[in-house]
């Protein structure tokens, strides 16, 4: 169920006392401890006066955070949110049908965990008065997820958390991090960017040696970009029932400026993108205390940590600073390392650790190079699958994936399959990572 709203408005000064009331600190600590008041709509904030959490509290607090981070998860399946693209003229516009298009037919799967993605930077189909509300889809393709809070007095992200709560699996909302779909296609363009352009990589027109040419990528370099990412995952965080966040730091590989233009990207630079983190997992504590249940953060990154560090990603600093509970290797529009690689990474830090196998590399009409790199990933050690881009819900890749004895009985293809290498060279010589020889 989403949190009560209990609207305040009473200005910045009272917000500030009113979360400062919440985590038990004063309203100056609230605005400086990286939990900006502002960062969370005023429809959410309450008052507790219960005392601070006592020991035992904390201790049972951290125990189910760790049951948490490692249940069962056999399949994670990501859904990009385009359930209701191009509809078909006869089909109601119905909670029914909008769930039966990617999701209800999951029932009976392998699928524990749904990932959701809906939308591109700052637009989204949930509602929000943070971000955007996004009304079509690519390329100016009728779209109507933005009509289900009319439809159902419920969203789409709110639908899918309660659908996927009621089979007993596990939700999080899924962010693109630098989503850039919006370089090519101009329908995807929201207001934000339009009116920040000097948060973005370049201009409409721009050439970049590097990065694709994504010129509407915004600059993580920015403390503007960097407190408006903040803040749209914590109005998530502060109002959908979600059991944690996904930042996906594959959609799309770029960062920093300096990547696109062949210079390499800072300590400096990293250690901004950390502090984010940092920020966010702070946060999400918060949350996960008024709430009392955890509140888990995953991330989506390259199968390299060499090639990830290249473009400012410094994924083991992470993990060492305990700022991940779930992470997500490889695989979407490349492979560069062997499974193993991020396996005993995650693994040197008491993280779980999924192997991504997607439509965007590997054929979604053959089975066999899935079945191979599904049983390579779980004989590797991997803590189960995640898939990207496999949208038809009846696929019988979602009822083998995730048990490898299967697996080990069905005809299944284990070459290599690097992947395209346009999304490799966003990365000056970023090649050079490659580590698989078969």
């Amino acid at each position: 169920m989403r949190l009560n709203n209990t609207v305040w408005r009473f200005g910045k000064s009272v917000k500030a006392l009113m979360i400062g009331l919440v985590l038990g600190i004063g309203s100056s600590v609230a605005e400086t401890a990286g939990f900006a008041t502002d960062a969370i709509p005023t429809d959410v904030i309450k008052v507790n006066t219960e005392k601070s959490t006592s020991r035992d509290s904390l201790e049972t607090m951290k125990a189910r955070q760790r049951q948490a981070t490692w249940r069962k998860r056999r399949i994670i399946m990501n859904n990009d949110g385009g359930d209701c693209v191009s509809p078909k003229p006869i089909e109601p516009r119905t909670v029914e049908t909008f769930l039966r298009q990617r999701t209800s037919p999951l029932v009976g799967s392998q699928v524990d965990t749904l990932f959701y993605c809906d939308g591109v930077f700052n637009s989204y189909s949930h509602h929000s008065r943070e971000t955007e509300l996004l009304k079509g889809g690519d390329f100016g393709a009728e779209n109507w997820a933005h009509e289900l809070f009319q439809i159902a007095g419920r969203d789409a992200l709110q639908i899918i958390a309660d659908f996927g709560h009621a089979q007993g699996w596990e939700v999080f909302w899924s962010m693109r991090m630098n989503d850039t779909h919006d370089s090519g296609d101009g329908s995807l363009l929201g207001e934000w960017k339009k009116s920040h352009p000097g948060l973005l990589m370049g201009d409409k027109g721009s050439t970049f040696r590097y990065g694709g040419n994504r010129w509407s990528g915004v600059n993580y370099d920015q403390d503007e970009v960097r407190e408006k990412v903040y803040r749209i995952i914590m109005d998530v965080a502060t109002r959908y029932d979600v059991d944690g966040i996904e930042l996906d730091f594959f959609r799309h590989p770029l960062y920093f400026r300096e990547m696109m233009l062949g210079e390499p990207v800072t300590q400096a630079q990293c250690d901004k993108m950390t502090g984010l983190l940092a920020r966010v997992r702070q946060g999400t504590q918060e949350v996960a205390r008024r709430r009392g249940r955890p509140f888990l953060i995953a991330v989506r990154v390259m199968d390299s940590p060499g090639f990830a560090r290249g473009i400012g990603l410094d994924v083991e600093a992470w993990l060492k600073q305990g700022l991940v509970d779930v992470l997500v290797a490889g695989g979407c529009y490349f492979r560069l390392e062997p499974w193993k690689t991020m396996v005993n990474l995650g693994h040197k830090y008491e993280v779980p650790v999924y192997a991504c196998l997607s439509a965007s590399r590997l054929p979604e009409n053959d089975e066999k190079p899935w079945r191979g790199e599904a049983l390579d990933a779980w004989q590797a050690g991997a803590d189960g699958i995640y898939t990207f881009n496999l949208i038809d819900p009846s696929h019988r890749l979602f009822r083998e994936l995730g048990d490898p004895a299967l697996l080990k009985t069905l005809p299944a293809d284990h070459r290599y399959i690097m992947g395209s290498p346009y999304w490799i060279d966003f990365l000056k010589d970023g090649g050079k990572y490659g580590r698989i020889t078969n």
